[in-house]
């Protein structure tokens, strides 16, 4: 390719205070030479304020044509004998839209294929497998440009597609991200056959130049500091970690707790620490900008994130809030769900517990209180282990290369590709 690599990142909103992963992605694609354009399908509600986003060059683009505009924009492309009353119904099926995203999803496909023509984007790629995924696909069999997608978490624990519809995304896409080898054995085995080659496995990447290992020492007698940086929801298990801080509160002395995020459990978690009796050493603080959270990190003595799986299937997969701890050279505490086994060693780089229990976790935060030489241990092995694993330029390299390959085996334009499904 003689010109630089033009990528269409369609998210559902941009940029999200939780999903960090992605600007960064973003960024270190541009770092590469690539040209982005990121293509929204509704308004942020929640707008983040890290000072490192004033270093993206991409345009953010929210779809905003109307259905009427977009059917009256396939009408005349390609002549269509269909009335206006079953239009949506009629060529999202000839589409073979495996969510059947009606009207408004529609209208943004055909946004983001107009765009893709417009601008010679050569790759369109969704983050998570769900409305961005399938928008894209619809894109893609509008105009021909070649798409893929990143699958997290929600988008395949609590998606309501079956085996059958991650087959037809399969089928149309270059291929599948995932971000653990849990979640690849998973989505492989949905996609099962001869497609499940399409199913890729690739961490999350974190700056590690960004993201430098602290130079403090522990102090043997000084309180542990403890941090957890979490949306405050339930998968989180931020109740746990309330109720295993009482136990050590009651029986191994003194020890702080800083909370940062938000989240709709937010009120009942306040209001339970106070029925705890942890007033004295936990601290809510709310979300905070990127580069307060990379600090808080680097002055506390261990991070705990004890992740579990919430009512409705959903759980973390690969928390990117562990990554950076282990990036600052930070213990971590953490339950063996899904990705996290991936990412923490237990004993090696940190502690792993079972979810939902308290007790346990209070005795993992109570051993690494009273053993300042483990924490220095494991702070320098998770550091380590962030570097060969975690690093964004080499992961986001392998990113490109796929990236790239996709767009040279593409043949795009409106009339052919689309024709060819609405024939």
């Amino acid at each position: 390719m003689n010109r630089p690599l033009r990528i269409g990142y369609v998210v559902k909103r941009f940029p999200r205070v939780s999903e960090t992963f992605i600007a960064q992605e973003i960024l270190e694609l541009e770092r590469r030479g690539a040209e982005v354009r990121v293509l929204t399908l509704g308004p942020n509600d929640q707008p983040a304020q890290h000072a490192w986003l004033k270093r993206l060059r991409a345009e953010v683009l929210q779809m905003s044509l109307s259905f009427p505009e977009a059917w009256a924009e396939l009408a005349a492309r390609y002549r269509l004998p269909i009335s206006r009353g079953n239009a949506a119904r009629t060529l999202l099926g000839a589409l073979a839209d495996p969510l059947e995203r009606g009207r408004r999803g529609l209208a943004q496909a055909v946004e983001i294929a107009r765009l893709a023509e417009m601008e010679r984007i050569d790759h369109l790629h969704a983050h998570f497998a769900n409305q961005p995924a399938t928008t894209a696909l619809l894109a893609h069999q509008l105009c021909g440009v070649s798409f893929s997608c990143t699958a997290h978490a929600k988008d395949i624990w609590t998606n309501p597609a079956g085996a059958r519809d991650w087959r037809r995304l399969a089928r149309a896409a270059s291929f599948i991200v995932t971000v653990s080898d849990m979640t690849h054995r998973h989505v492989t085995e949905l996609v099962g056959g001869t497609l499940s080659g399409r199913v890729r496995r690739l961490y999350n990447g974190i700056d590690l130049e960004a993201i430098r290992p602290r130079t403090l020492m522990p102090v043997a007698e000084a309180p542990l500091r403890l941090l957890c940086v979490a949306r405050l929801v339930e998968k989180k298990g931020v109740d746990v970690l309330l109720q295993a801080c009482a136990a050590v509160h009651g029986m191994h002395g003194r020890f702080s707790l800083d909370i940062i995020g938000d989240g709709e459990l937010a009120p009942q978690l306040r209001r339970r620490s106070v029925e705890l009796g942890l007033e004295g050493c936990v601290t809510f603080h709310g979300a905070l900008p990127h580069e307060q959270v990379v600090a808080a990190m680097a002055a506390c003595d261990a991070f705990v994130l004890p992740c579990r799986i919430a009512a409705d299937g959903d759980m973390d997969t690969l928390p990117t809030v562990l990554l950076e701890a282990m990036a600052c050279g930070v213990p971590c505490i953490s339950t063996p769900i899904a990705g996290v086994a991936e990412i923490i060693a237990d004993g090696e780089t940190g502690c792993l517990v079972p979810p939902g229990d308290a007790p346990q976790l209070a005795a993992a935060m109570a051993r690494l209180m009273h053993d300042p030489t483990t924490r220095l241990r494991m702070g320098g092995a998770a550091r380590q282990r962030a570097e060969r694993l975690f690093d964004i330029r080499k992961n986001v390299a392998v990113l490109h290369d796929w990236f790239e390959q996709a767009a040279l085996r593409s043949q795009t334009g409106w009339p052919a590709q689309a024709e060819r499904h609405l024939a």
